[in-house]
């Protein structure tokens, strides 16, 4: 296994204060279609296959530790929005977008939700904190395993501060296919509608696939070998 070089970063500007909490809840809804009298008319069959849908990232989020107090009946909902901060980095920064790419293409945009002292400081941490370095060697990646584990920070029923910790599995195609494993810690704050990520401790460890024809190939034993 190739592990990448351990990098670390660590914010020097004091933690913002909360304005708001974060909302316990999260809203969904779904849409409805339907016809105006009649019978419905059958579509077409179509020849040609479905196309493929792209690779995305929805890790499983759980709530692990509490320090303060905090219901439980809200464990869930906050775990589930800390990890969809989460999973818009993981996205944008190894899942999503055409491969192969260009390692300049990867700039500010592949850290949603960061903060911006915190993205000039991951943008110097692209081996890390992004597939720029191998983008134009691959051509396709797929999602093995994603999860998020959160510590929550809480006062008086409301979060304050939360550390989620980071897994993400993915295997990538082409001259340098390889399983990937990211992980570690983002240090987040709750903002007036999500989560903001300030500080970061990511490493990205690379086991490269092994080439067939690297392989050495067992020798047939000789005609009429006899023991």
């Amino acid at each position: 296994m190739r592990r990448i070089p351990h990098m670390t970063s660590s914010s020097t500007r004091r933690l913002p204060r909360v304005a708001t909490a974060l909302t316990a809840a999260a809203l969904s809804g779904t849409l409805a279609l339907t016809g105006c009298g009649g019978e419905p008319d059958k579509p077409a069959a179509s020849s040609s296959p479905s196309p493929t849908p792209a690779p995305t990232v929805k890790s499983a989020a759980k709530l692990v530790h509490v320090q303060g107090k905090f219901p439980k009946s809200r464990h869930q909902a906050v775990a589930t929005n800390v990890a969809k901060v989460v999973d818009r980095w993981l996205q944008a920064a190894y899942v999503g977008g055409d491969y192969p790419r260009e390692t300049s293409t990867f700039t500010a945009k592949s850290f949603p939700g960061f903060s911006k002292v915190t993205i000039a400081q991951a943008g110097k941490q692209m081996t890390q904190m992004s597939n720029a370095t191998i983008a134009p060697h691959i051509d396709g990646v797929e999602v093995v395993a994603s999860d998020v584990h959160v510590d929550l920070l809480a006062n008086n029923n409301y979060p304050v501060g939360a550390v989620a910790r980071v897994r993400l599995v993915y295997d990538t195609t082409g001259d340098r296919a390889s399983r990937q494993t990211v992980r570690g810690t983002l240090d987040m704050v709750p903002t007036k509608t999500s989560w903001a990520v300030f500080g970061f401790n990511i490493t990205r460890e690379e086991k490269l696939a092994l080439d067939p024809s690297s392989a050495p190939s067992a020798s047939p034993s000789p005609s009429g070998d006899k023991s």
